[in-house]
């Protein structure tokens, strides 16, 4: 029982080695606020010349002063539990001249007392009047002293002080070490009742459910989420990519509606770079979407998407084969040139001195005029035609870049289902592993609450043998005497 007390209560055994060595001595007075302390004092003293301790632990004697107007509570009883439990108590209800039910608050203060403390030592009820008593030594009445209570009250104080070098100490040890052993059953109890609720598993349980959780939903989630935001990613390419060469189309007809013969010359070389260049653009678009999707799949520090390759778009100049439409233009055009310059110098015929300068110019303004209708119609014709071209030049870009595109979404989605599963494959190793180390824990949680559960049986058991040999006959604890009959 000592080690026992030594592993769950280490201060009690000083308090029991302390009660075990005590001398007690004098009587210790206490009591409710009101009910006559002082005065009951002063007659004790003036009375018996009683000496008085300053302590429960040091008194042979408790006196409890209540008064006798009403039942004391068990709030109050429960404050001089110790004092019950340990030295012969005596209650003292004053007031007995004022309060015409006295009788019924000692019968139930006797009640609640033998209720609540089952292991009073000795406990006994004096009813008195305290001041009954002096008036009656004042005024040398005996019969006033008489009634007062008082001398039956210091005669019991005197036989329990008769008694108590012999019974004192060992009721003090024997209530320091009931205390202290109920003290370290209840610190047992509780520490049983913490482990078999099973408190200090509950992080480690919440840690495996989660675990499992995880464990089960792996996967799927993000092969979900990666088909969509693939295919989130194709829409947004191949449209950004059909913009971007739209307004391009959009540019060139506007460059060649007002482009010169020279400039004309230059404008295809302009538009195949302009297509390279979108292409590269379309690339750079979709490797940023790619490397998006990597990030939000967590796969960011995995290096699985592959640069775009460097294919140029092989872009064909313009040819341009001169046909009978064009003999045609120049004949017409001559033709009209000669006519508008007939038109011209119609007035001219009118004088005959100038009929051989009319024929000479006539020809020279027709040349003229047939050369510029038929280079003005070759610039429009070159117009149509490379307004044509670009058409179908950006057409063959925008089928090109497209198909590159796609190509590169089909292989990206490959390269990243594969990144996925080897990616949950890791998680699901590493997650198995935590798994394993969770269980392990709880495991060695429960041999540990076994084995402490086993201890708080065996503990529990030698302070019941313990306590019982304390509870027996030869523990010197004195029965509860009953209240007085009055």
């Amino acid at each position: 029982m000592k080690s026992v007390l030594r592993r769950w209560n280490s201060d009690a055994l000083d308090a029991i080695g302390a009660a075990r060595h005590s001398r007690p001595n004098g009587v210790f007075l206490t009591g409710t606020a009101g009910s006559g302390k002082s005065e009951l004092r002063a007659e004790l003293t003036g009375l018996t010349g009683l000496a008085f301790a300053d302590s429960v632990a040091e008194a042979a004697v408790v006196v409890i002063v209540v008064d006798a107007s009403a039942p004391i509570g068990r709030i109050e009883l429960e404050q001089w539990r110790v004092a019950l439990e340990s030295t012969p108590t005596v209650f003292v209800v004053n007031k007995i001249d004022v309060h015409r039910h006295w009788r019924d608050v000692v019968a139930a203060d006797s009640d609640l007392v033998a209720e609540c403390v089952p292991r009073a030592v000795e406990c006994s009820f004096h009813p008195i009047s305290a001041r009954l008593a002096r008036m009656g030594r004042d005024s040398g009445d005996a019969v006033m002293s008489g009634q007062s209570g008082l001398e039956e009250l210091a005669d019991r104080l005197g036989a329990l002080l008769v008694q108590a070098p012999t019974l004192g100490a060992q009721r003090k040890y024997a209530a320091a070490v009931l205390h202290s052993a109920a003290e370290a059953r209840a610190s047992i109890v509780a520490k049983a009742r913490t482990v078999t609720g099973g408190s200090d598993a509950t992080p480690l349980r919440a840690r495996r459910a989660a675990l499992l959780a995880e464990r089960q939903s792996l996967g799927g989630d993000r092969r979900a989420l990666l088909h969509n935001r693939i295919q989130r990613v194709r829409v947004d390419s191949v449209h950004a990519a059909a913009e971007d060469l739209r307004g391009l189309g959009i540019e060139f007809r506007q460059t060649i509606d007002t482009a010169r013969r020279a400039e004309l010359e230059h404008l295809p070389a302009h538009i195949a770079e302009s297509a390279r260049d979108a292409q590269g653009r379309a690339d750079a678009a979709l490797t940023a979407g790619l490397r998006a999707v990597e990030t939000e799949l967590g796969l960011d520090n995995r290096p699985v998407q592959p640069e775009a390759t460097d294919e140029p778009i092989d872009v064909v100049a313009p040819s341009r084969r001169r046909g009978i439409e064009d003999a045609i233009m120049i004949v017409v055009g001559a033709s009209a040139g000669v006519g508008i310059g007939r038109l011209v110098l119609s007035p001219m015929a009118l004088v005959p001195a100038w009929a051989v300068a009319n024929t000479a110019i006539t020809l020279v303004l027709g040349g003229v005029l047939a050369w510029w209708l038929t280079r003005s119609r070759a610039l429009v014709a070159d117009r149509a035609h490379l307004r044509g071209w670009t058409q179908e030049c950006l057409a063959g870009v925008k089928s090109a870049v497209e198909q590159r595109l796609l190509s590169r979404i089909l292989d990206a989605e490959s390269v990243l289902a594969i990144a996925l599963a080897a990616a949950d494959r890791e998680a699901a190793a590493s997650i198995d592993l935590a798994l394993a180390e969770v269980d392990a824990e709880l495991r060695a949680l429960a041999d540990r609450r076994s084995a402490l559960l086993s201890a708080c049986d065996r503990d529990l058991s030698a302070l019941e043998r313990g306590m019982e040999r304390f509870r027996g006959p030869d523990s010197a604890v004195v029965p509860r005497e009953s209240a007085q009959e009055m």
